[in-house]
Order: structure tokens, then C-alpha cells, then sequence
């Protein structure tokens, strides 16, 4: 086996990220280990489920980032990357949105 070459499959990215979703709420990080997903992938499919998600009866949930240094809230971003800096404060400690979904399962 190569040790360069990525494992099998047997779900897509995205069905894995919703199965590991639906645990409940996770950050960019766990999100990658969970799936196998590099952390700059994770981005464009969480845009992608967040939209595919509103069809059903599920909701997708996002715990938004917080500056650690002064407690901004940055509840009003929609893109789903950290922010590098506070607005309010400057500061670069920020934590990790985190995301969930919520909601029955359609079978």
C-alpha cells in the first residue's frame, strides 16, 4: 500500500461530515480528524451542507466564534473560517466556530 495515497472511501466527504455532524457540535479540527478532510477542505463543504440541509426538516447550526480576550461575539459572520482578529478589541485569540445539525433525519 502507498503510503501517499489517500484510503478508500466507502462515503462520500460529505456524508461522512453529515453523519459526524449530527453527533453533535464540532470545530474545523475535529471536523478533519472525524473524516479524513483537510482542515482547508472543510470550508466549502460545510457551505455546501449548510444549503443542502434547509430542504429537510434538519437544521444547521453554527456556534459562532468568540474573541477570548474581550467576549465579541461574532454572531453576524456567515463564512465559516475563524476570524484572524477581534473587530472590537484587536486581539488574535479567537476560538473555533463550532457546527452541529440539528433536527430529524429524513429516511
Amino acid at each position: 500500500m502507498d503510503p501517499r495515497k489517500p484510503p478508500e472511501r466507502a462515503e462520500t466527504v460529505r456524508s461522512a461530515l453529515r453523519e459526524a455532524l449530527r453527533t453533535g457540535e464540532h470545530t474545523l479540527r475535529e471536523l478533519s480528524q472525524l473524516s479524513g478532510v483537510s482542515e482547508r477542505e472543510l470550508p466549502e463543504h460545510l457551505e455546501h451542507l449548510a444549503r443542502s440541509v434547509t430542504h429537510g426538516e434538519e437544521r444547521f447550526v453554527i456556534e459562532p466564534a468568540r474573541c477570548l480576550a474581550c467576549g465579541f461575539n461574532f454572531e453576524e459572520r456567515t463564512r465559516v473560517k475563524r476570524p484572524g482578529r477581534c473587530p472590537a478589541c484587536k486581539a488574535t485569540r479567537i476560538s473555533q466556530p463550532r457546527f452541529a445539525i440539528t433536527g430529524t433525519q429524513e429516511s
